[in-house]
């Protein structure tokens, strides 16, 4: 198998990750310009990829969901709106998806492929607003009232991490952020995920160097929960495995648009996982 093929995948999803590591560091207007360049990677490439028609009117839809969303996550005041433009965005890029459909009138070929793969790119696109929601997030440790709960779970840093922000532990508002973290463990997901080899041995690699590399930085970060960590490096690992096994059935795409936005794919659908497992574990 030639694995140059996939290089221009690999490195897609590795510049994503860095990208949205770096400008998490700057703030939040920093990594809104990042995620809607990542989404616009997937709008350009994800129609070719599919082999639809109507490709510059779908990816128009594809690329205007994700931004909406990105832009909502961006402005919204209150904590339970984080999420809501994306909700919004991917039901009316579904909508006109279908609407478009219909405009092209009866006996249009691949019709239903069409539709699939551009409602996929819509899914794909509005979760990548999950990276600025989980920056906006207030992810500070709460001790419960009787002192149970998560926060038991907590670990001592072995790097004074308060004075040293090169990990980017605290987010604009001071508050401990995990998208640096989660960018983190993508990019080592996606080295790991070149490995040449049997999908049986790589597979799992991935999935392990992923939540090992995510447990492996909370120990040095501090004020992460192990149960945390480990939660999303297994979820990084799984998404990205998935995609590699995909990728590995399907052979390399042959367009360069298309590699691109299957490598920035995972990265963007990455940030629902951050969003919502920071939701559910961090309290």
């Amino acid at each position: 198998m030639d694995y140059v093929k996939y290089l221009p995948v690999a490195l897609t999803s590795a510049v994503s990750a860095a990208a949205i590591a770096s400008a998490s560091w700057l703030g939040v207007a920093a990594l809104l310009v990042v995620v809607c360049a990542l989404c616009g990677a997937v709008a350009l490439g994800w129609p070719q990829l599919m082999g639809v028609t109507a490709r510059k009117s779908l990816s128009a839809v594809i690329m205007a969901a994700g931004i909406v969303a990105a832009l909502g996550a961006a402005v919204v005041n209150q904590v339970e709106a984080l999420f809501f433009w994306s909700s919004v965005s991917l039901a009316f890029g579904v909508m006109v998806v279908f609407a478009i459909q219909v405009l092209r009138g009866s006996g249009r070929p691949h019709r239903l492929e069409s539709t699939l793969g551009a409602c996929t790119g819509v899914v794909i696109t509005t979760t990548a607003a999950g990276w600025i929601a989980g920056l906006r997030y207030p992810a500070g440790m709460m001790e419960t009232a009787n002192g149970d709960g998560l926060s038991g779970l907590r670990v001592r840093g072995l790097v004074p991490y308060e004075d040293w922000e090169f990990w980017g532990a605290t987010g604009p508002g001071g508050e401990l952020s995990v998208v640096a973290l989660s960018a983190f463990v993508m990019c080592v997901g996606t080295a790991v995920a070149c490995v040449p080899g049997r999908d049986a041995l790589v597979l799992p690699l991935v999935v392990l160097a992923s939540a090992a590399t995510s447990i492996t930085v909370a120990l040095l970060w501090g004020e992460l929960t192990l149960l945390f960590a480990g939660v999303l490096g297994l979820a990084g690992g799984v998404l990205l495995a998935s995609f590699r096994r995909l990728l590995i059935l399907q052979g390399p795409p042959e367009q360069l648009l298309s590699r691109l936005a299957v490598g920035a794919a995972p990265v963007a659908a990455m940030g629902a996982l951050v969003y919502f497992t920071e939701r559910l574990l961090i309290t």
